[in-house]
Parts: structure tokens; sequence; C-alpha cells
């Protein structure tokens, strides 16, 4: 039996490493791109995660800001509800107050006045004029407020006129003493002409 050539045997194991060699080089390669993959894959997950951190962060900024701007415009609009509501309340008020002092003045009648209380009834009236000018001169301000405007131009000389006579009489315009002169005695005036006119009818008969 022949014996195979030593050639042959060493042709037989380079092949044999060759081919061991490509096997573990394609091995290599596809390891090599699956750790490529592996790394594509860790960035991509890595840019996900930094964008979801950004706007985690972005969501705690907005969410810390808003929260601190909407506490403070509850704080100032609860502030603003309080005091609109005892303004609206002084305004109930006022306007009550106005009612009754309205509907205390149209109820003065001197005509009605018996004869022997006239003084009385004079004095007892001029102090309920008197006290709703000054309710009504303190409520000027903010009625005129609210209206956008001066509601009662001459007010203005009336009040003044009113403030400085706490000091005297002086104060008071000559028109004015006129008029309630006038005033104070139109009951009388009216009490005696009934009373002349009374007297004449009698004789008449």
């Amino acid at each position: 039996m022949e014996q195979p050539h030593e050639p042959d045997l060493l042709n037989r194991a380079d092949a044999k490493s060759l081919e061991d060699l490509s096997r573990e080089l394609q091995f290599q390669q596809e390891k090599l791109l699956e750790l490529k993959r592996q790394q594509e894959e860790i960035e991509r997950r890595k840019r996900e995660l930094e964008a979801l951190n950004q706007k985690r962060q972005e969501l705690d900024v907005g969410q810390k800001a808003l929260k601190e701007r909407l506490t403070r415009a509850i704080a100032i609009l609860e502030n603003a509800e309080y005091d609109t509501r005892k303004e609206i309340e002084q305004i109930q008020l006022t306007r009550q107050a106005f009612g009754e002092h309205l509907a205390a003045i149209e109820a003065i009648d001197p005509n009605k006045w018996p004869a022997d209380t006239l003084d009385d009834q004079l004095t007892r009236s001029l102090s309920q004029i008197d006290h709703a000018r000054a309710v009504y001169t303190q409520a000027r301000v903010r009625i005129d407020a609210l209206s956008g405007k001066d509601i009662d131009e001459n007010a203005g000389q009336e009040d003044g006129a009113d403030d400085d006579g706490d000091a005297g009489a002086g104060a008071v315009s000559f028109g004015e003493l006129v008029r309630r002169g006038f005033a104070l005695s139109l009951p009388l005036i009216v009490t005696l002409v009934l009373l002349a006119l009374i007297i004449l009818a009698k004789k008449a008969m």
C-alpha cells in the first residue's frame, strides 16, 4: 500500500486551516455586526431617554412656574373678591340709608303740622335734613366713582357751605338764609291765611 505523499497532507492541513480561519472571520464579522447593532440600539435608547429627560425637566419647570403664578393669582382674586363683597355690602347699606332718608324727607309736610307743635316739627325736620345731607355728602365720592362723573355739580358748593357752617352762620350765603327763612315761615303763613279765611267766612255768615 502506497503512503500518501507529505505535500498532500500539508495541502489538506492548509485547506482546513483556511476554512477554519474563514469561519472564524465570518463569526467575528457577524459578532461585530451584532455589537454594532447593539451599539446603535443603545444610542437610540440613549437619545430617547435624553428626550424624555428633557421633557420631564420642562414639565417640572413649567409646573413649578405655573403653580406659583396660579397661587399668586388666586390669592389676588380672593382678596379682590373679598374687597368687592365688602364694597357691595357698603353700596347696599348706603342705598338702603338713602332710601330711608328719602322716605323721611318726602314724609315732611308742614301743611299737616298743628300750629302748637310747629316749632318742634320744624326743628326735627331740619335735623333730618342736615343728617341726610351729611350722609349724602360722605357717600358722594363713592357714587361719583361708580357713575364716572360728578352726579351733583352744585353739591360741592353746598357741601362747602355746610362744612364752614359749623364755625358760624356767616358762612351760609344770603340766598340760603332767605330760602331757609321762607321755608321756616311758610307753614305759619299758611296757617294764618287759613285762620283769616275761616274768620272772614264766619263774619260773612
